[in-house]
């Protein structure tokens, strides 16, 4: 039915439920239909198109505007988030290179602050630059999308939707066409856990991922989306004790994990021992190699991310006219937002840099194809 592969990715959060966009936009038919009025169609051409009834198409028509996936502009039915196909989506790609690379030149020319803030951090004594390094320029100074928030001229606030605040857009082909690298996140009590990576397929396996796994076999379903999907069926207290069972699962291991870190000698149970090992945060022989950072060490790399955020704000600007003339020749630019379009512009750019610096042999990809660490606030 859809000819393409078109991608959904959001930035922000999303919530949970039948507006989720990951929920929403999953089936073939709605990806048409978003394509569809991407390109103009009316709901005859639509109707026409798939070889549907038109009462059937104006069903699924009457949900995308509920959950605020599709609007009225002009007197047309258009999609309410930025949409990019083949076309667009070269000319992007090629755009974002260019900054991509001065960006990472910035990076090279101040690499002694990088390596001082590295040394600064006691994880230093335990894990090596490459691992440190990754994650302290990708996941935190590098990610400047909360940052171009807080200045709110570029690109503001993700916008209030139905199922949560976050921006939206769909490409075609696939996570090269979306910005490879991205971190997880997610939040157990005073924990805090994470992974960021740039492999082309997501294959994670430590927190906020295992959750996902851990939900496929609470549904018995090994489709991630399937088991999700599975689970909003559930009535609520069904779903609180999935939920509940998730959390206290994730934070013994983390109080576990945490003792582990500290006093090697420390026996953890076998089952979460299992667990550890599944999130890669427990080697071979049970030597603990997830680094654990503390409030103070956060403090150290946020200092270090406002440095290079005045470098990579100055390079942007440079470049701003050139990003709203790439924005402008997007057929999307007829009915999306530059702010949108911007925020899957940077992730292109981001990617870019990082690749740029790991060609460089500045860093080097993670052995999994992504990090993961933990932190205490």
């Amino acid at each position: 039915m859809l000819l393409l592969k078109l991608s959904i990715i959001i930035c922000g959060d999303a919530g949970k439920g039948k507006h989720n966009p990951y929920n929403a936009l999953q089936s073939d038919l709605r990806k048409a239909i978003i394509v569809g009025l991407h390109k103009g169609q009316s709901i005859a051409d639509l109707a026409r198109s798939y070889a549907l009834m038109g009462n059937e198409v104006l069903g699924h028509l009457e949900s995308l505007q509920e959950g605020g996936f599709v609007k009225e502009k002009n007197g047309k039915l258009v999609p309410s988030f930025f949409v990019a196909l083949k076309r667009d989506v070269t000319a992007t790609r090629k755009a974002s290179l260019g900054l991509g690379r001065s960006i990472g030149e910035i990076y090279e020319a101040n690499w002694e602050t990088i390596v001082e803030t590295y040394n600064h951090l006691p994880v230093s004594s335990r894990f090596g630059f490459e691992r440190v390094g990754f994650v302290l320029i990708g996941a935190y100074s590098l990610d400047m999308i909360s940052r171009f928030a807080e200045e709110g001229d570029i690109m503001p606030r993700a916008p209030k939707r139905k199922s949560g605040r976050y921006y939206l857009w769909a490409v075609e082909n696939g996570m090269d066409a979306l910005g490879r690298y991205g971190m997880h996140s997610g939040k157990c009590r005073r924990y805090r856990y994470a992974s960021f990576g740039g492999e082309r397929q997501r294959r994670r396996t430590s927190p906020p991922d295992h959750q996902w796994k851990f939900m496929g076999s609470e549904m018995k379903e090994e489709n991630p989306m399937a088991a999700y999907t599975k689970f909003q069926t559930l009535v609520g207290s069904e779903r609180k004790s999935v939920e509940e069972k998730i959390k206290k699962t994730t934070l013994n291991a983390l109080r576990e994990y945490e003792r582990k870190y500290h006093d090697e000698s420390h026996e953890v149970s076998k089952e979460t021992e299992n667990l550890l090992r599944q999130w890669r945060y427990l080697d071979a022989n049970g030597v603990p190699i997830a680094p654990i950072y503390s409030e103070e060490d956060m403090g150290t790399i946020s200092e270090f991310v406002d440095e290079m955020a005045a470098y990579i704000f100055d390079e942007v600007y440079k470049n701003l006219n050139m990003i709203k003339a790439t924005f402008s020749k997007c057929d999307a630019s007829t009915y999306a937002s530059f702010p949108e379009f911007f925020c899957w512009y940077y992730h292109l750019v981001f990617t870019e840099t990082m690749d740029y610096l790991i060609r460089k042999q500045r860093l080097s990809q993670p052995k999994y194809g992504y990090e993961y660490w933990v932190w205490k606030i």
